[in-house]
């Protein structure tokens, strides 16, 4: 559960914004690797104890899985660059021995119990940091990077934001006492007011795309999310009449996408995309390797600080596409067919609860979809990469798992 923290959270703090100075806090930085220790430590112990997963297969599609690292072996085998691909072969396995971990833990309730709490801490802490951070540095001023010794830049931190949304308004829904409802609420506030000051475009419609779905698929909880949004709503007409003149030239860029500077060079980098993907269609260039053969063989204009350093195809199908041909992409797409089979199932066979975070749980999927649309995050040696594909990994399962059992409201 420490690593969970961390993970989302980006490490404990590190302040270094007026406000906190003023209140005599000190920098605290650590080392943005410390939640892998902690997750080594968490294996060794689950294999001395001889801990293991009652319920695997049932609590999360694992096949898949397989039939996906089968998929990448066969590029790896056939990869242009195979030092490249043999790497990121053996992290996929470590993002998949990770599941495997957090499967077995969350099988028993009280992990489960605590990773509720965890989830939340984690993600909180990283929205307020990011709204001091903000407010500190002026909140009509464009951002490009947040104080955070982890994540790196306001896309990362949107996604784990945008993430973790609709597991807090789930809660909210569901809690029966006023005081855990009203947490949860403002929780989910503070996560949706913190994507908004980041001023990702493609976070935010994925947060409020998810909270449609997560209201329309639950009309049941009208009562309670007719408030919640009652309060956006408000919330975002004073938002408007202090900033509306500042936010203008936003509003513009995201009606007029064709003249945003952001998708102009995205669109480059797709096209230059589609030649490696037409050379190598059926295994790919070899995975891990785009951010050396766009470079090496097709002549990348893009930054050269890049090469070999996190260069993605801004688009995560176009990147597995690239690097595992159509073997690959067809088991990507099988994985989160199945997850979503999975989720589906246990909607119409689960009670009230289970119904709840089942859908939940595909907002989670759907947004991770949407925003892959305009980026690649979770490629190899993207700043932070494994961390992503890490916590992407455990919400999913903590989200499948709570769609697997009925729980009472907090």
């Amino acid at each position: 559960m420490a690593s969970v923290f961390l993970m989302l959270s980006g490490d404990l703090p590190r302040i270094g914004v007026r406000p906190l100075r003023r209140l005599h806090i000190v920098d605290v930085a650590t080392s943005p690797w410390m939640y892998v220790a902690l997750i080594v430590g968490s294996l060794l112990l689950l294999a001395a104890t001889g801990a293991r997963g009652r319920r695997i297969g049932s609590a999360f599609p694992v096949a898949p899985l397989l039939v996906l690292g089968a998929a990448f072996t066969v590029s790896a085998m056939f990869s242009q660059v195979a030092a490249l691909s043999w790497v990121a072969l053996g992290g996929y396995f470590g993002v998949v021995a990770f599941i495997l971990l957090a499967v077995s833990l969350l099988d028993d309730e009280p992990p489960l119990a605590a990773a509720n709490v965890v989830v939340v801490a984690g993600a909180l802490c990283l929205a307020v940091r990011v709204l001091v951070w903000r407010i500190d540095e002026g909140l009509t001023q464009p951002t490009l990077n947040v104080g955070n010794n982890a994540w790196l830049g306001k896309l990362q931190v949107a996604w784990v934001l945008t993430l973790v949304a609709p597991f807090l308004l789930a809660r909210f829904m569901e809690s029966r006492g006023a005081l855990a409802a009203s947490l949860y609420g403002v929780g989910w506030l503070v996560l949706g007011a913190a994507v908004y000051v980041l001023y990702s475009r493609t976070a935010s419609l994925a947060f409020a795309l998810t909270t449609v779905a997560m209201c329309a698929l639950n009309a049941r909880y009208w009562r309670r999310f007719i408030l919640m949004l009652a309060v956006v709503v408000a919330g975002a007409v004073i938002v408007l009449a202090q900033t509306g003149a500042p936010s203008a030239p936003r509003v513009t860029a995201a009606v007029r996408v064709d003249r945003d500077a952001g998708i102009m060079m995205r669109q480059k980098v797709w096209r230059d995309t589609l030649p490696m993907i037409r050379d190598h269609l059926f295994v790919g260039t070899g995975l891990g390797t785009y951010d050396d053969v766009a470079y090496s063989q097709y002549h990348s204009t893009a930054d050269p600080h890049f090469f070999r350093n996190g260069w993605h195809a801004h688009n995560v199908f176009l990147h597995v596409l690239a690097e595992t041909g159509i073997i690959g992409l067809a088991a990507w797409c099988y994985l989160w067919f199945s997850i979503l089979r999975f989720l589906e199932r246990r909607w119409r066979a689960g009670d009230d609860a289970e119904r709840l975070h089942s859908v939940a749980t595909a907002c989670v999927v759907a947004a991770f979809l949407l925003l892959s649309l305009t980026e690649a995050l979770i490629a190899m040696r993207v700043h932070a990469s494994l961390r992503m594909n890490l916590t992407l990994a455990f919400l999913l399962v903590y989200g499948c798992r709570l769609a697997s059992r009925p729980s009472a409201a907090a």
